[in-house]
């Protein structure tokens, strides 16, 4: 990820008449400056806003080419959000459903995301795996440790490469000056049968002049249901006892000056009965996901016009970690990456900027069963991958524009450009957006080692998408945004009538829809609600995705959502935070006919209610929570978003949660 701490425009020191200024054209360091002489709530909150994941400059989200969710951690911390799931599934168009082993992934849209469709960062790491480039979720990022998510409702590949063909989830943890002190908080939560998860975290952390350190860490346990699965063939088993999801996460950060360094250390654990469908006869199987990862970068000055920052990342990753079971061979090959970046910016002046930049990456995986090789006949594989990228950023009192491109080559599959240009603009109260962007899917090391002799390219989607926003009042704010995505040869795993696996490039996908949001915020509170419609109605479709009664749906999503995201103060001290995702109907396969041919069923609507007290008490940094999710006990199920002979898997249902958290700060910062 290119840093934005090191992107600055020219300084203006121009006097400027409190009654007629345009936040929106100064430069950052004007902002700083007026906060420091006490400028009101709204413009610091305008500050905070300033983000750097949908361009290489900073913009407001409203300015920002792209779909922007911003997410604060005051937001998060009210709500009482248990891990990212809950975080993630109310933003508009964000979905999750089941794939293979017990593992949840992400849908965006109406589509199935989860191998290499969405990049996550942490701290500007890059999570994916690079085996098959998926994420897992459920009880595995601690919550409590972040300090806001910038999330790209839309493409980031012409930014971030590969992995970002549908969107982007930028988390960024507490860092020194954030933490001030030491930070430890214990979640833990009950289910009808058992405990659903019992978490705990510590950070600490400072600044100390120019210097800045963080360290935390978080261990737990957990597990995805205490219900019943139950397969085509109606083999079951009690998830209680068989469904762990249990994280342990280390991250630490230094810096000085422009000098930074990062190591963060992902080690997750799950258990599972169900495979790829059927259940596993006796004990539960686990599945481990470990991952590496280091970043050193430095942010050069150059002058008030030039900033130039190299940096240099390496992870190591071992995911879909497994012994042999019934049906499955053991699997354990290590995959790591090795990435240089060098980032140029020049601004000619307030108005005009430039980033140019180039990267390069080396893949290498090994695999360390005896018996089993890739598809070179070796244990080893290796790839390499170098790209340029470049951005221009024209702000006018009509219009910003902003044109950029990317190109990458990979010495096995070939090469990949994606341009985008937007049109954004805030008119006093009202903005637009008009944006149109390429994108394309890398293939990850499997999807090549499991290609057929005609081997594997990149899937390439186009994006065209319009923004709306007004500002109702001071405190209140409406947005709405419609989008088409479509998709050309995406990559699509399948088995032949060997039982051999393989990925190919298939076909054409896509959808269409729309995406709104109202939010106010209040003395009192606030209250959000937003709504996502999807239809792939008028978009070809992958035979193993689409529902043949309702073309205009797509396996395990559903085209309608609603969600509620409010909070009350009640007393000094004390809130109220009820949530509800309201999920439409959805399609999903449930069971095979007697031909062995998997049969698709219509899911009623499901509504996830929740609720959430919080309370600062009077001892000083204590601060203690009590809520219940899924107050209904809809026991929500994860559907497969494609054709896999895999069984709804059941969620936690109702789930009472009880979370303590104490703040030590320390009695001064010192500058």
């Amino acid at each position: 990820m290119v840093s934005a701490t090191g992107i600055h425009a020219q300084a203006d020191t121009t006097i400027i008449k409190k009654d007629s200024v345009d936040f929106y054209e100064m430069s950052l360091e004007q902002l700083l400056k007026l906060k420091a002489h006490g400028v009101p709530t709204e413009l610091e909150k305008l500050i905070n806003s300033l983000i750097s994941v949908a361009s290489k400059k900073p913009l407001n989200t409203r300015e920002s080419p792209s779909i922007i969710s911003l997410i604060t951690q005051d937001e998060i911390a009210s709500s009482g959000a248990r891990d990212l799931i809950d975080v993630l599934r109310l933003i508009p168009g964000f979905d999750f459903g089941v794939d293979v082993e017990g593992v949840v992934g992400v849908g965006i849209r109406g589509n199935w995301a989860h191998e290499g469709k969405v990049l996550m960062l942490i701290d500007g790491q890059e999570m994916n795996e690079i085996l098959f480039a998926t994420n897992q979720f459920g009880n595995r990022y601690p919550v409590e440790q972040i300090k806001r998510i910038e999330i790209i409702r839309g493409p980031g590949s012409a930014i971030y490469g590969g992995f970002a063909e549908y969107g982007v989830i930028n988390i960024i943890t507490k860092q020194g000056a954030d933490i001030n002190g030491v930070n430890v908080s214990g979640t833990y939560g009950q289910g009808s049968e058992d405990y659903l998860r019992r978490n705990v975290s510590l950070s600490l952390g400072q600044k100390i002049k120019e210097v800045e350190y963080s360290i935390s860490g978080s261990v737990g346990q957990g597990q995805r249901s205490n219900g019943i699965y139950t397969d085509f063939q109606d083999s079951s088993y009690n998830m209680t006892g068989n469904s762990q999801n249990n994280p342990a996460f280390f991250n630490a950060g230094i810096k000085y000056k422009g000098l930074s360094f990062r190591a963060i250390g992902d080690f997750f654990q799950t258990t599972m009965r169900d495979g790829y469908g059927n259940v596993i006869p006796g004990g539960a199987v686990k599945d481990n996901f470990c991952g590496i990862f280091s970043e050193l970068k430095y942010i050069i000055k150059v002058n008030d016009k030039l900033t130039i920052t190299p940096r240099i990342n390496y992870k190591s990753q071992t995911p879909w970690q497994s012994e042999a079971y019934t049906g499955k061979e053991e699997y354990n090959r290590t995959a790591t990456r090795t990435l240089g970046n060098i980032t140029t910016s020049y601004n000619l002046n307030r108005y005009i900027n430039f980033v140019l930049g180039s990267e390069y990456f080396r893949d290498e995986a090994k695999d360390k069963v005896d018996s089993s090789y890739f598809s070179n006949n070796k244990q080893k594989v290796s790839y390499h991958n170098y790209a340029f990228f470049a951005q221009g950023l024209i702000k006018t009192r009509i219009v910003n524009f902003i044109l950029g491109a990317r190109y990458d080559k990979h010495n096995e599959y070939g090469y990949a450009f994606v341009p985008r240009v937007g049109l954004t603009k805030k008119y006093g109260k009202f903005h637009f957006k008009a944006l149109y962007s390429s994108a394309f899917r890398a293939p990850s090391i499997e999807n090549i080692n499991y290609s057929t002799n005609d081997g594997i390219k990149p899937e390439l989607t186009q994006v065209i998408e319009v923004e709306m926003g007004y500002q109702l009042t001071r405190k209140s704010f409406f947005n709405i945004n419609v989008y088409d995505i479509t998709t050309n040869n995406p990559i699509v795993y399948y088995t032949d009538s060997t039982s051999t696996d393989y990925y190919i490039n298939s076909g054409h996908s896509g959808t269409q829809g729309i995406e709104a949001e109202y939010t106010v915020k209040q003395k009192w509170g606030h209250v959000a609600i937003n709504y996502a419609y999807y239809s792939a109605g008028n978009k070809e479709k992958i035979p193993d995705y689409e529902v043949s009664d309702n073309s205009s749906a797509l396996m395990a999503f559903a085209n309608n959502r609603v969600n509620l995201n409010s909070s009350f103060n009640l007393a000094k001290g004390l809130s109220l935070s009820p949530t509800v995702s309201f999920y439409g109907a959805r399609y999903g396969y449930s069971s095979v006919d007697s031909t062995g041919t998997s049969v698709a069923e219509l899911f009623a609507p499901t509504t996830l209610l929740n609720i959430y007290l919080r309370y600062n008490t009077p001892l000083k940094g204590l601060t203690v929570g009590l809520g219940v999710y899924d107050i209904l006990d809809e026991q929500f199920k994860f559907l497969q978003p494609y054709n896999g002979y895999h069984a709804p898997l059941p969620g936690p249902g109702r789930e009472i949660i009880f979370r303590l958290q104490y703040t030590l700060n320390y009695k001064s910062k010192t500058d």
